[in-house]
């Protein structure tokens, strides 16, 4: 599903968030990407969502080359690929119902298509009952309950999760793992970034760990880590 071949990124300023990074995501694997604050973690999912450029190496998603993609072709690529941020993002002037909807609108996906798809995801977040509801009217596992239904309302065959329990606590952050894992089940591949040793260690899955920009570990669904 993803594969990283040489990836470095280096910004403007001379700053190397990632060196010579390579790395290889099965379809339908859950992985998720840790290391302390400044390791390369954000950089890289700008990289997979095509919001910055690596400069070196190859990157591919789904087998597209993203370095070959025309900038009218990143809009159509970014469809497959569904994005979790620590703060939610959710639109604060629009129902719950209105934010999973909008990621469908965008796709002008026929009404009463929205409304049946809409149902469906928000029911199987546990909000089926909260579509009505505002932002600010939501708990904080609630809104990132909501904000992976937006994610997820389109059937992404990848899902991005930066930080997805950074500001709940830690039942609500099991929660958010469960509907992840869940979400995986289906066929979806999923990538999340987290910190929460005790919640990945918890999971059971494979887990890379990156520090200045490089892959020091990398373990197999839960297996041996080992030194690269």
């Amino acid at each position: 599903m993803v594969v990283l071949n040489g990836v470095s990124k280096v910004y403007s300023n001379g700053q190397k968030a990632l060196d010579n990074i390579n790395l290889d995501i099965r379809k339908g694997e859950f992985l998720f990407l840790s290391g302390s604050s400044g390791a390369g973690k954000t950089s890289l999912l700008e990289l997979l969502l095509k919001e910055e450029e690596p400069t070196r190496g190859m990157i591919q998603v789904n087998g597209i080359d993203l370095g070959k993609l025309k900038e009218r072709q990143v809009y159509r690529y970014r469809r497959m690929i569904g994005m979790v941020f620590q703060d939610f993002r959710l639109f604060p002037d629009f129902t719950v119902y209105e934010n999973v909807a909008f990621a469908q609108r965008v796709l002008e996906v026929r009404p009463n298509a929205i409304k049946s798809r809409v149902r469906s995801v928000l029911a199987q977040v546990g909000l089926e009952s909260k579509e009505r509801y505002y932002p600010s009217q939501l708990s904080g596992g609630e809104k990132q309950r909501a904000a992976l239904a937006r994610a997820i309302v389109n059937k992404p065959v990848l899902l991005l999760a930066d930080e997805p329990t950074g500001n709940l606590d830690h039942e609500n952050g099991e929660d958010i793992m469960r509907l992840l894992n869940t979400i995986n089940e289906t066929g979806t591949t999923v990538l999340v970034v987290s910190h929460n040793r005790d919640l990945v260690r918890s999971m059971k899955k494979r887990e890379v760990t990156l520090k200045n920009g490089r892959i020091i570990k990398d373990s197999d669904r839960g297996g041996f880590l080992y030194e690269l």
